[in-house]
């Protein structure tokens, strides 16, 4: 027997703008966290923000306050959030679940894009490219998050798109880490060219595949550059 909604009236709600100035901050300091413009433990004050978008301090404080309820950031020294610290479980533990999620909705997308829509993803790749042979990794990170959302947006629904969102707040700031050697950006580039190549095709398990590679590769970058420090210690000792 299926489940009949009860009609209820609406209780009184206060009416509020479509947009507020918390929200906005909000979008806007999310996904430049996601896009990796802010580094690990790099610290986020009220007035510094504020500063930054033009506001008081009062939207800033609401949208810092979410952030840090999803996690994104964390207590601070003083009164300041900042970025969290990673570890090498959470490497692992967010490269697994990454490459099972993204690489399904990759597999997904790639039967449903449009040939218009795969034309603005190989732009954006074309547009990486770019910005790998001229050095600039903060146009690359932006441009790699941009691509990877606009094949996402066609593999999953809003709330799986939500869950990938809440781990790229994770894992974004550290690509911040690695993204400044070439070498590692042109290691990125070989797999965004196989899954650019494998959604041409409509190839779902390459696309998949590519996905995989692309996130394990970051994932092993990402964590020998945290182990550098650790031996440099050791051999110092």
């Amino acid at each position: 027997m299926g489940i009949r909604s009860v009609q209820h009236a609406m209780p009184a709600l206060e009416v509020v703008a479509h947009e507020t100035m918390a929200g906005k901050v909000y979008q806007q300091l999310r996904e430049a966290i996601m896009s990796g413009r802010f580094a690990p433990g790099q610290a986020l004050s009220l007035r510094g923000v504020a500063e930054a978008v033009g506001s008081s301090t009062m939207p800033v404080r609401g949208a810092l306050t979410r952030l840090q309820a999803e996690g994104a950031l964390v207590d601070g020294p003083g009164r300041a959030l900042m970025v969290p610290p990673m570890t090498f479980d959470l490497i692992e533990e967010l490269r697994d679940v990454r490459i099972a999620l993204e690489g399904c909705v990759a597999e997904r997308a790639a039967s449903r894009m449009t040939d218009a829509r795969l034309a603005a993803v190989q732009r954006i790749y074309d547009s990486m490219s770019a910005y790998v042979e001229a050095g600039d990794s903060a146009a690359y990170l932006r441009a790699n998050f941009a691509f990877h959302t606009s094949i996402y947006t066609h593999g999953a629904s809003d709330i799986t798109l939500a869950t990938i969102q809440n781990m790229w707040m994770r894992i974004g700031p550290f690509l911040n880490m690695v993204a400044p050697d070439i070498p590692h950006m042109r290691r990125s580039m070989a797999a965004h060219r196989r899954i650019v190549d494998a959604l041409w095709r409509r190839d779902g398990g390459q696309a998949r595949a590519g996905i995989a590679q692309d996130i394990g590769d970051a994932a092993e970058d990402l964590s020998e550059r945290l182990r550098a420090p650790v031996e440099k210690v050791a051999a110092a000792s």
